[in-house]
């Protein structure tokens, strides 16, 4: 196996200070905890018995997990630096 460090780029890369994943974890869990709390909220606010549960179930988590993934990369970048 090859010891080249460059990517497919051609870039060498440095290896940088670690991130702390317990950030990520917490966000992630928070995440979890409002999806939990507002679930029904979000049901009830879209009245409409198919459309509705795909709101809750689907879009919303999705939206949150999203969320969660920007705040994870904002605050690498943030702290990286």
């Amino acid at each position: 196996m090859s010891t080249n460090t460059a990517t497919l780029m051609g870039r060498t890369e440095e290896k940088g200070k670690a991130f702390p994943l317990w950030i990520e974890r917490l966000l992630l869990a928070s995440a979890v905890v409002v999806f939990l709390l507002y679930r029904r909220t979000v049901l009830d606010a879209v009245d409409h018995a198919v459309l509705g549960a795909l709101v809750a179930y689907v879009v919303f988590p999705l939206t949150l997990l999203a969320l969660v993934e920007v705040l994870g990369r904002t605050l690498q970048r943030s702290l990286q630096s």
